[in-house]
């Protein structure tokens, strides 16, 4: 998928639910700042946000560095980081270095950073381990790293999916072993953050609730449809592996009917992790 796509979707999707929600707005800011306090961040310390997008952590981190700290902020899509630029002047933040890059090949020397923070960034990824692995090489002996994922694989979804149950477990062992944010859970997670040479690793977990009623067939369609951009859409993917549009729409007709009745609930995991690249190599 291409980055800009991606950034973009996920700068519309803040900035549109923020508008809309307080209680969002309220709980992006927890998120922005378990993230960044986890982080351990400090005046002058440099940090790395991975997969930046437009700003969510970058200016945040920045505002807390100070005018002697530093933000390297990393993203592959040249919109977003434009975006960056753009905020960050309009806030005379002048400590953010933005920086086209893929996150799995970063364009930092060994032991650059005191920090590296990321938010919705792995779980769209298809080599995590690489990730986490240029992520401990540009840290600082003894520097931390603080990430917050959503885990699409534990969602817990409670729906009658009544005649259509058997078409719903195929969709969704489709999306287990062919998307990447549904192929992986906590304990997998954390083990590979413990893999890439992270100590003191810890975690803790927010269940976001994501109950919503779909007004009929076609706003349920948009759901699969929309709810990740690009090739990371739900319905893309299954097209992808020989779903039909029939298949799809029989789906969100029963999600449709049964997100309307008391029983229903959508439960999101999501999980924040730190943890520090050892003080000695």
């Amino acid at each position: 998928m291409p980055a800009d796509i991606w950034a973009k979707w996920l700068d519309e999707a803040d900035r549109e639910g923020a508008a809309a929600d307080r209680q969002l707005r309220i709980l992006r800011s927890q998120v922005r700042d378990r993230v960044v306090h986890k982080a351990g961040l400090k005046h002058g310390s440099r940090v790395v946000d991975l997969g930046c997008g437009s700003g969510f952590l970058s200016l945040e981190a920045a505002r807390l560095v100070g005018p002697e700290g530093r933000v390297f902020a990393v993203d592959s899509s040249p919109g977003a980081l434009e975006a960056l630029a753009r905020r960050a002047g309009e806030r005379g933040l002048d400590n953010v270095s933005a920086l086209q890059a893929d996150i799995s090949s970063l364009p930092l020397q060994d032991d650059t950073a005191d920090a590296v923070v990321a938010r919705s960034v792995l779980s769209y990824v298809n080599d995590r381990r690489m990730v986490l692995g240029e992520a401990r090489r540009v840290l600082r002996p003894g520097g931390a790293i603080s990430l917050f994922e959503p885990v699409l694989s534990e969602e817990e979804l409670v729906l009658d999916w009544e005649d259509e149950v058997y078409l719903w477990t195929k969709l969704r062992q489709i999306l287990q072993s062919r998307h990447p944010a549904y192929g992986f859970d906590r304990p997998e997670l954390m083990g590979e953050v413990r893999e890439a040479g992270f100590e003191d690793v810890d975690s803790f977990t927010w269940h976001a609730d994501v109950t919503r009623p779909f007004a009929g067939v076609e706003e349920a369609v948009e759901e699969l449809e929309d709810a990740l951009p690009g090739e990371l859409s739900l319905a893309a993917c299954w097209r992808r592996h020989g779903v039909t549009d029939e298949e799809i729409r029989r789906v969100s007709g029963r999600l449709a009917e049964g997100s309307r009745k008391p029983s229903y609930h959508d439960i999101l995991p999501c999980i924040y992790i730190w943890g520090n690249k050892p003080a000695s190599r």
